[in-house]
């Protein structure tokens, strides 16, 4: 027992993280042996008197984390920027693809000419890919984060292959239905059908291989193997001249095995640094599964949302072109645009959603600096700041996309396009916002909202959607995902300003 009361606050300074009020403080004392009685030779009248004295010498001391106290300025420069760059690595990964094709496309359109009915197969086979594969990327980074933050490399891998395993058996099972479903009413030609089915597999293995990657802390990989992939379709095009399907196949097949080696390699380096966790017990199969089931649920209908437009366009067709299912061309070039400013203010939105709730962790863990009120009053402000931070990169990477866009290929020379541009802009820039407010509900543990709100979302992007793109023109398919996306920020906004309310009770539930 300490003889001074600098030295009991020193003892209390030691043994917990600082104190919420002075009850707190009195509730530390007495676990230390004093009563009413022990405190008098300290000149208090009681335990709660004394704690009422050594609270507001703790508001009085400057607090700063071991950690931080000793990191220099120029490193806690270094790592914020590795933070940022695993974060806009892991979501620009997905990215890649899309703009490299993207460029592709307006650059050397030749290279990627193939036959309608093949390439409203192949539109159709990534779309779903990305949708079926969602939930469970979602299930995979959450866990395989969760367990490798335990330093449990072994439960994280068993964690990820599990998962893993129920995804390439459900798109399996959604191949094969896909193919009856399109063989019953002859959707595609059989061939077609047969590419669109292995092409949804694959890409599927994909999605979930890149985020058994992020899990383990290597998204900077991600990037790469995308590189390499795409560096060895094109050696194929050029060397044998194969047509653009058989490229693209060579491409995913080949970034399928660099994902799983990359894996597979992560795997073992984490689990021989630390040797005898095979020993730990895992979690029961129905827990992990129910516990995750939100996850899941909210990655499918997040990628739903995201092309529920572009599957309604391809429904509103006319019939005299042949197909039942294709793209509008003019739809296409305007959402494409759009599409691509979204991905990469996602990747951003990623990295600001970490530093807000990183920043909110540390305002929170010492809430005697900062007083009643203060918290939340300083979360809203910077919540604010980011929300404008997007709605500027936003429009601004719109704004040159479509100045280099328009010059290069003379983008906005339909007035479709432009319609198209405009209606989805608007969407995608409030999509843009509404991802960041679901990534702090999800982050503390309220993904019920979020998911709540996208589901809301999706159906009002259907049904809007589609009655206008078929009633009026297609690119009022845009109109939907408009509306879709201001539903989903209005409920997801309303839940974060409640959480932003009371951030003390949301810091200790997280």
């Amino acid at each position: 027992m300490s003889e001074t009361v600098d030295g009991l606050l020193q003892q209390a300074d030691s043994e917990t993280a600082p104190p919420f009020n002075a009850y707190e403080v009195a509730a530390l004392i007495e676990s230390f042996g004093y009563n009413d009685r022990a405190v008098g030779r300290f000149g208090f009248s009681d335990v709660f008197a004394l704690g009422e004295y050594i609270f507001s010498r703790c508001r009085q001391q400057p607090v700063s984390g071991p950690a931080e106290a000793s990191l220099h300025p120029a490193g806690a420069r270094f790592r914020e920027l590795g933070s940022a760059m695993r974060k806009l690595s892991a979501s620009l990964a997905y990215s890649v693809p899309w703009m490299a094709l993207l460029a592709l496309e307006y650059l050397r359109p030749k290279d990627l000419q193939v036959s309608p009915q093949l390439g409203a197969a192949s539109t159709l086979a990534l779309i779903a890919s990305l949708i079926a594969a969602g939930g469970f990327v979602q299930m995979i980074s959450r866990s395989g984060t969760f367990y490798f933050g335990l330093q449990e490399p072994v439960l994280a891998r068993r964690s990820c292959v599990l998962l893993m395993n129920l995804g390439l058996i459900a798109s399996l099972f959604a191949a094969l239905a896909g193919l009856i479903v399109g063989l019953y009413f002859h959707i595609f030609a059989g061939v077609y059908l047969v590419l669109a089915a292995a092409t949804f597999v694959t890409l599927s293995l994909l999605w979930m291989l890149c985020a058994v990657l992020s899990a383990q802390g290597r998204s900077l990989y991600i990037p790469v193997i995308f590189v390499v992939s795409g560096c060895a379709a094109a050696l194929v095009k050029v060397l044998a001249h194969s047509e653009t399907s058989t490229v693209l196949m060579i491409g995913v097949l080949v970034a399928i095995l660099c994902a799983l080696g990359c894996g597979v390699a992560g795997f073992y380096w984490t689990e021989k640094k630390a040797p005898g966790k095979d020993l730990s017990a895992p979690p029961r199969l129905a827990v992990m599964v129910l516990s995750l089931l939100p996850f899941y649920l909210y990655g499918t209908a997040y990628f739903s949302f995201v092309f529920a437009d572009r599957l309604v366009a391809g429904t509103a067709i006319p019939w005299a072109y042949g197909l039942n299912f294709g793209i509008d061309f003019a739809y296409k070039r305007g959402m494409d645009l759009v599409l691509l400013a979204f991905l990469i203010t996602a990747a951003l939105v990623e990295y600001l959603s970490d530093f807000f709730l990183r920043s909110w962790f540390k305002l929170a863990a010492q809430p005697y600096a900062s007083g009643d009120g203060v918290l939340s009053a300083n979360l809203r402000t910077r919540h604010r700041r980011i929300v404008i931070m997007i709605l500027v990169v936003f429009l601004l990477i719109s704004f040159v996309a479509g100045c280099v866009l328009g010059r290069v290929a003379g983008l906005f020379s339909s007035r479709v396009v432009l319609e198209t541009a405009v209606l989805g802009g608007l969407g995608y820039l409030m999509l843009s916002v509404a991802l960041f407010e679901s990534i702090i509900l999800a982050s503390l543990n309220s993904v019920s909202p979020a998911l709540r709100a996208m589901a809301l979302g999706l159906a009002v992007n259907l049904l809007i959607g589609y009655g206008l793109s078929h009633l009026l023109a297609v690119q009022y398919a845009g109109a939907g995902l408009l509306t879709g996306s201001a539903v989903v920020l209005w409920k997801c906004n309303a839940a974060v300003r409640q959480v932003l309310r009371h951030p003390d009770y949301h810091y200790a539930t997280a």
